[in-house]
């Protein structure tokens, strides 16, 4: 299986439509969440992995110029225009 990295795996989720932080987090989680948790070991409960990744890839989304955030809050791949 090829190693995907959650901007990666969110740019597919997310193609050229519109979806909720959400709903690409549970898709990005779900394929991840093995990974994460083999990384994470055995002092970290699921719910607070989640929580941290979902931080963390909060902070990725905004940063990365490929990701545009709509008015209605969802997000996109598709430069908005003016």
């Amino acid at each position: 299986m090829e190693n995907l990295s959650m901007i990666d795996i969110a740019k597919e989720a997310i193609g050229n439509s519109s979806k909720t932080f959400d709903e690409i987090f549970s898709t990005v989680s779900k394929k991840l969440l093995n990974n994460w948790k083999l990384e994470a070991g055995e002092n970290i409960s699921e719910n607070e992995l989640l929580e941290k990744k979902r931080g963390e890839f909060y902070k990725l989304l905004t940063i990365d110029s490929r990701f545009f955030r709509n008015n209605d809050g969802t997000w996109t791949t598709v430069r908005p225009t003016k």
